[in-house]
């Protein structure tokens, strides 16, 4: 079992909080009447210094005032115990290599997600030289004091030789705890409203409270709903008006409470030391914890509508809140207070549960939020990060698991092939590729193994184009449209544990037609930052690209060996016509043709057709068609139907209607239609 780390501590009893993901920030209660905010991005407080100098063999650099001094921040080393050149970090100082990317590219915000360490980086002449001209890497200070006043740094090599010429920018960042606003009596839990304005907030004396979050003092709080015994966890529903709220103090209640009027309604009584509170997205069960009397800690799962309340397991110790682990709702997180100290995982979807103890926790840990691959723990003091990438949690697979409904590996030499697979509802053969492709990427797998960014290459060539995506918005309860742009353009992000996806394996959408027909290769990087340095794995697959149409022409209608003109009328003569066609796929990707007759009032017939399952030829996957035939076989399509006297002697058109085998991953795309009329009244 690993331990979390702390990311702040020496807080006024941290209880419930909810995590915006989009501002990376965990908002949260305090006991002590407090509604705070922790950062996971620090926002800029200043540019410490920003400047360009020439580093001598065995000279230091301070960043914070550009002074060379034996007790900088970074030191060109000529004499390093590897017997070459490195710039190694000092004092409290970690390194992580960029790479040669643009300078004005990486934001402060981009330093605070980079993977740091105390290793030197290599500057001996050569080819694994890292110090090359545009090179970039970045500056961690652990630890900020007056003499070291900054966070982090970019640093860029301008010129490269025995002396080196770097220019810099060092950051100050503002602290990532703040507190919004005080006064409040004793606050149990906090849950965000869907806007990102305003939060509601339980006190134990109570109430219920709407907060609008800048300008977040108690006496500013507007209370929607008071008189409730000791409440404790929310459960929000905006999109229906409400809030769910359970009771601590006996006899407890699970209660909804109207977010207009404030009115409460019970759904539940009778609990016992009622503190926790998850409830699935149809609203028709509630998870409750429970700290009984006679010691026991209970998880208990209540059915809405008619308040059957089953205990699920009374094995717990002192369990507080509940977080869903994600969408799926099948894991429950919640923390378990004196004397475990831990973070427990009960996976529902079973019969009994499973529980899984996760992790240990600070004193007195109240709640969990998931936040992209990790944990964030409220405690009495302090808060805490949890990462989820551990053994418990491997994801394995592909990196890129296909194109659309065709997997990876039923794409042989660029072809997909799912006929091998015959239960399989989208069926092709030989299909070559056109159009807008859906690459699939394995998301979950990409970030298990630390990748947060990714690009899209075909034969090389860096593909940046934005594309869009639906997000499930739990406070506006709904899907919102999200346009993935490239960081630095070119680099897309990895998507986050938990986010819920309404195409969830969708990484890019390709533009096949920007390429010649023919094999080309997708290419997807992952990286752990936004630079080329920080490349993680790669992987490949081969597509036949095809984005020519075929071919559809109806060159002659034929009658007893004459060619008929169009719109001609033919009113004697045999009963049979034949057609010279064109029906070709130039790239040899055909799929079937048909050439049919209609007449009348909605009467028709098939008079010819081929197809490439049934032609099964020995050039394949190559198949062109007819070209320049004449079809069907003598004497040809008798217009005469028994029981239909309009077939011989009404308006006729022929249509001849051509496939090719190309697809773009949900159907074939490329469709080519001719036709001819004439009339027939033959005697």
């Amino acid at each position: 079992m690993t331990n979390p780390i702390p990311l702040i501590s020496g807080l006024g009893g941290a209880i419930g909080g909810d995590y915006n993901d989009l501002t990376r920030q965990l908002f949260f209660v305090e006991y002590d009447g407090k509604l705070s905010r922790l950062d996971l991005i620090r926002k800029l407080d200043h540019v410490v210094f920003s400047g360009i100098a020439t580093m001598p063999p065995d000279s230091s650099l301070d960043l914070a005032d550009g002074t060379s001094t034996h007790g900088g921040d970074i030191r060109w080393d000529h004499i390093d115990p590897s017997g070459g050149r490195v710039m190694r970090p000092q004092g409290n100082c970690e390194l992580a290599y960029l790479g040669q990317v643009p300078f004005n590219g990486i934001s402060y915000a981009d330093l605070q997600e980079l993977t740091y360490s105390i290793n030197s980086l290599h500057g001996d002449p050569g080819p694994h030289n890292q110090l090359v001209p545009g090179a970039m890497f970045a500056v961690h200070n652990r630890y900020v004091q007056p003499a070291s006043n900054f966070d982090y740094a970019k640093v860029q090599v301008v010129n490269y030789g025995a002396s080196i010429k770097v220019r810099w920018r060092t950051y100050l960042l503002k602290p990532a705890y703040h507190v919004l606003g005080t006064g409040y009596i004793h606050p149990e839990d906090l849950v965000l409203s869907g806007d990102g304005q305003h939060a509601y907030v339980t006190e134990r004396n109570g109430n219920l409270l709407r907060v609008d979050l800048h300008n977040a003092d108690r006496s500013h709080a507007q209370v929607i709903s008071a008189g409730m015994n000791a409440p404790h966890q929310i459960v929000l529903d905006e999109a229906r008006g409400y809030a769910y709220v359970v009771e601590y103090a006996f006899p407890g209640r699970l209660l909804r409470v109207n977010l207009t009027t404030g009115a409460q309604t019970t759904l539940v009584s009778g609990l016992e030391g009622v503190i926790g509170l998850a409830m699935t997205s149809d609203q028709q069960f509630a998870y409750i914890t429970e700290q009984t009397a006679g010691g026991k800690g209970l998880l208990s799962r209540v059915e809405i509508r008619s308040g059957r309340r089953e205990i699920l397991t009374d094995t717990l110790t002192a369990p507080f809140f509940l977080t869903w682990l994600d969408a799926s709702e099948a894991n429950l997180l919640l923390t378990e207070r004196d004397p475990a100290h831990r973070i427990t995982m009960v996976d529902v979807s079973h019969t009994p549960v499973q529980i899984t103890p996760l992790s240990q926790a600070p004193f007195r840990p109240s709640s969990v939020a998931v936040a992209g691959d990790g944990l964030l723990i409220c405690g009495d003091q302090t808060i805490s990060k949890f990462s989820l990438q551990h053994n418990s949690f491997a994801i394995t697979g592909p990196t890129i698991l296909g194109i659309g409904h065709v997997p990876f590996d039923r794409i042989i030499g660029g072809y997909a092939d799912t006929t091998v697979d015959p239960g399989y509802f989208f069926q092709v053969k030989d299909a070559p590729f056109g159009g807008t492709l859906p690459l699939k990427i394995n998301h979950p797998r990409a970030y298990a193994d630390g990748a947060r960014y990714y690009t899209i290459l075909v034969d090389g060539i860096l593909q940046k184009h934005p594309w869009s995506d639906y997000r499930w918005n739990a406070g506006l309860n709904r899907f919102v449209l999200h346009t993935m742009n490239p960081v630095y353009g070119r680099f897309f992000r990895v998507r986050r544990p938990g986010d819920v996806w309404y195409n969830p394996w969708l990484g890019y959408q390709l533009q096949s037609s920007e390429f010649a027909n023919g094999l080309h290769t997708i290419e997807i990087r992952l990286y752990s930052a936004p630079s080329n340095a920080a490349l993680i794995s790669s992987d490949t697959l081969q597509v036949m690209f095809d984005n020519s149409w075929p071919t559809a022409i109806i060159d002659e209608i034929i009658h007893d060996g004459a060619v008929v003109g169009t719109c001609a009328v033919v009113n004697s003569g045999t009963d049979h016509f034949r057609f010279r066609i064109t029906a070709d796929d130039v790239q040899g990707h055909l799929k079937s043709w048909s050439l049919r007759a209609l007449w009348g009032n909605n009467k028709s017939d098939a008079i010819a057709s081929d197809n490439y399952i049934s032609a099964s030829p020995s050039t394949a996957p190559i198949w062109h068609g007819p070209v320049n035939d004449i079809v069907p076989a003598a004497p040809g399509w008798n217009t005469r139907k028994p029981g239909d006297p309009t077939s011989h002697r009404c308006a006729h058109t022929f249509y001849l209607t051509v496939w090719d085998r190309v697809i773009n991953g949900h159907y074939h795309v490329h469709r080519s239609h001719y036709h001819k009329s004439i009339t027939i009244m033959l005697p």
